[in-house]
């Protein structure tokens, strides 16, 4: 008989924990609006300052060689691939990268 009247008041205990964190309202927090994601930021825009010190030491992750700069990308001197700087920020990665075929494709 114990055990069933602390079951009922960790129960009766929880219900009152969870309606007052779904703001008290006579809704159940399963009936509640799923939360709404913030706002999404507009996509970092190609191209940008990038400072020529960081510029100078930047190479190509893939064969290690120097890249320069064309437009809006990086490209490496040896493979050719292209290095997208977004809102000034060199995105040196392989999977991010433009093969020369891409690249020339985009124009």
């Amino acid at each position: 008989m114990k055990r069933l009247v602390l079951l009922l008041v960790a129960a009766g205990g929880a219900a009152l924990w969870l309606k007052s964190r779904s703001g008290g309202g006579g809704e159940s927090w399963a009936n509640q609006p799923a939360a709404q994601p913030s706002l999404a930021v507009d996509p970092p825009k190609l191209g940008g300052e990038v400072d020529a010190e960081l510029l100078a030491i930047l190479a190509c992750p893939l064969d290690k060689q120097p890249v320069k700069r064309e437009g809006d990308y990086l490209v490496c001197q040896e493979c050719q691939r292209h290095y997208p700087i977004r809102d000034g920020i060199p995105v040196m990665l392989v999977d991010e990268a433009l093969t020369p075929e891409q690249a020339a494709t985009t124009g």
